[in-house]
């Protein structure tokens, strides 16, 4: 069998060390199928839906550090996948989507292919204009061969997703050229006049860390700049889990008052690794010190457009320690915050308000019961809003969460990510989110995936119910009906088990679920409970 473009592809992926693809087989990809899983090749694994192949290797790559890999075909494969690519990009993360291409040879002589079977306009302007992403279309194997690398490369630099596109007969070509290795990095060292000025501002100063998720592959060179500083420490959504170790670190959000007001009362708000997110900042705005300082790897970040003391653009493990050797021996001003004191407040407010009590419950038990080694992949819903910014995790990498882009549906098929890679994951996702990719239970099953699904049912779209309640308006395409759980888990070969308690009852069936994947079982566990939204969703960003 000849050596195809495709397979060179496939080659290339395995030497940047991705070692499972996720995609969906079109009549123009299916070159990547016949070479994939063979030696050291990666394997494509077979999802149901394009999209579910984008979430997949978004989450894949939040887990492992790595490059995320989607494979689609050309035209609506790729479209499918279009929302994925935009919670990579959001959420920074290094997502390299790969698809097929109109054939060249019928194209008209105009260049278009809309004409054709699956054709459009331009694939790579589509990712292009609509998110500002590189994207290459291939005119041949050279092309597409020396892209690739480059593109890794990009995104990996740059934590954000990129695309390459290859015309179908081109991808299905013989090749017997060179396949180009990996791609050098490219040098991004930060501006000594630049690390001068963020050391100036900081020395001497009581700080403020706001940590995102270009920050977690620096994570030893940051504990010791915290701790350096006396830095109380606040990670973003992204980075939930970052030095959790240290007793600076506020594992509550910034929405609560106690939190926003400790950052406040600090005299600099130190900026690592992230873009300073509406919804992680109430639209831009929480109130902040006077002096704000910003190790970035984006030049293009706004930044919510605030005046900066110090804006230190490059690698952000390699100006954390570029800033580590300017400051030398600084003597913190006064002990670190009690992150940990800080915590425990706000986790207290939240189970002692009746209203919020059995979320609070929620989270708790869901920490307790699903390993530390394993993955926690929630959607956009009521239940993974309290998770996403109230859970405590031991470890960076642990939690994804999809804000980011506010992206609903992510949960179910984005959990096939880290599971392929064999870490025990949980998907918590509402009823309404859920029902955008029940196909995917049929991956996970034909798989033989590590991994549970909870659902927590609260009959349709709880927060946008929610919404209408504090506008005063009628709840109007917020209430929806749902498939009968038990049945539907019995379709796909899953167990199921129901309950309406977030205390005992739910402990016991994630017991049932984390030991299940030592035997083989996949669990559907059905949450009936209808949880108040928390604060970090946008109708209480405003309470006192």
């Amino acid at each position: 069998m000849a050596y195809t473009v495709g397979d060179a592809l496939l080659d290339q992926l395995a030497d940047h060390g991705v070692r499972t693809c996720f995609g969906v087989p079109g009549v123009h990809n299916l070159p990547f199928w016949v070479g994939a899983g063979t030696g050291r090749r990666p394997r494509v694994l077979g999802v149901r839906h394009e999209q579910a192949a984008g979430y997949a290797a978004d989450a894949a790559a939040r887990a492992t550090g790595g490059l995320g890999v989607a494979l689609t075909t050309t035209g609506p494969g790729f479209a499918n996948a279009l929302a994925a690519f935009g919670e990579a990009w959001a959420s920074r993360s290094p997502l390299l989507l790969v698809s097929s291409e109109t054939p060249l040879a019928p194209r008209r002589r105009s260049g278009h292919d809309d004409g054709l079977l699956h054709g459009m306009r331009s694939q790579a302007a589509a990712v292009e204009h609509g998110f500002g992403a590189r994207a290459v279309s291939a005119r041949d194997g050279e092309q597409a061969l020396a892209a690739l690398p480059e593109l890794a490369a990009h995104a990996l630099a740059a934590g954000r997703p990129a695309y390459l596109g290859v015309p179908a007969d081109v991808l299905a070509s013989a090749w017997s050229g060179a396949v180009p290795g990996p791609a050098a990095p490219p040098p991004v060292g930060p501006d000594p006049a630049a690390v001068a000025a963020a050391a100036t501002a900081l020395r001497g100063r009581r700080v403020a860390l706001w940590a995102g998720a270009r920050a977690v592959a620096a994570e030893d060179d940051l504990r010791r700049l915290a701790l350096l500083l006396g830095a109380l420490v606040v990670p973003t959504y992204q980075a939930r889990g970052l030095l959790a170790d240290l007793p600076g670190t506020v594992v509550a959000p910034p929405h609560e008052p106690v939190v926003a007001a400790a950052i406040a009362a600090c005299d600099v708000l130190l900026v690592v690794g992230d873009d300073l997110h509406g919804m992680t900042t109430r639209n831009w705005r929480m109130p902040v010190p006077g002096t704000v300082v910003a190790l970035t790897d984006d030049e293009h970040a706004s930044l919510g457009d605030l005046d900066l003391a110090a804006r230190v653009t490059g690698d952000v493990a390699t100006s954390v320690r570029a800033l580590l050797d300017a400051l030398g021996e600084t003597t913190p001003t006064a002990p670190a915050p009690d992150g940990a004191a800080l915590t425990a407040q706000v986790l207290d407010d939240v189970a002692g308000d009746p209203r919020t009590a059995a979320a609070a419950q929620f989270v708790r038990t869901v920490e307790d019961g699903w390993p530390a080694d394993g993955a926690l992949v929630v959607d956009m819903c009521v239940a993974g809003y309290w998770l996403g910014g109230y859970s405590r995790q031991p470890r960076a990498r642990r939690l994804q969460y999809p804000v980011g882009w506010g992206t609903l549906g992510f949960g179910l098929p984005a959990a096939i990510g880290p599971a392929a890679h064999g870490i025990p994951t949980l998907a918590v996702v509402g009823d309404g989110g859920a029902a955008m990719g029940l196909g995917e239970l049929a991956t996970y099953r034909q798989e033989r995936l590590p991994l549970a699904l909870l659902v927590v049912s609260d009959g349709g779209y709880g927060m946008l119910r929610y919404d209408q309640d504090v506008a005063g308006d009628p709840h109007r395409g917020v209430d929806l009906v749902e498939p009968v759980w038990e049945d539907l888990a019995r379709a796909f070969g899953l167990r199921c088990t129901r309950t309406d308690d977030p205390g005992a009852g739910l402990a016991r069936a994630l017991t049932q679920a984390r030991d299940g994947l030592a035997c083989g079982d996949q669990w559907l566990v059905v949450l009936e409970q209808r949880f108040r939204p928390p604060r970090t969703t946008s109708p209480r960003w405003r309470e006192a």
